[in-house]
């Protein structure tokens, strides 16, 4: 049984926003990580995946990621999730002596 959301986006190209909430699942980010990492809610998150699945024509997430990877949305080996330089923190040197 499909839901109303499923019969309406079912076949719908998945956005750029979208395949990035799907890679993090399959690196398997929980919808708090990858929503740290988007700065996203965690709701958010999940509200993205509800539409992966509803478009992709899944049963579930990790249907969502098979199919993706089946179909070449996703690559099958390496890293899915870009990952970012930290940030740079200035370091100060202290230094003793006289001038």
């Amino acid at each position: 049984m499909t839901s109303l959301l499923g019969e309406i986006l079912e076949g719908e190209p998945l956005t750029a926003r979208e395949q990035e909430i799907l890679a993090g699942a399959a690196e398997g980010e929980t919808a708090a990580q990858t929503g740290a990492r988007l700065f996203l809610s965690s709701e958010t998150v999940k509200s993205y995946r509800k539409r992966v699945i509803a478009k992709l024509g899944a049963r579930n997430g990790t249907h969502a990621v098979a199919l993706a990877m089946r179909s070449g949305l996703l690559p099958l080996a390496g890293s899915l999730v870009p990952v970012r330089e930290p940030a740079r923190v200035p370091v100060f040197v202290h230094r003793h002596g006289r001038r």
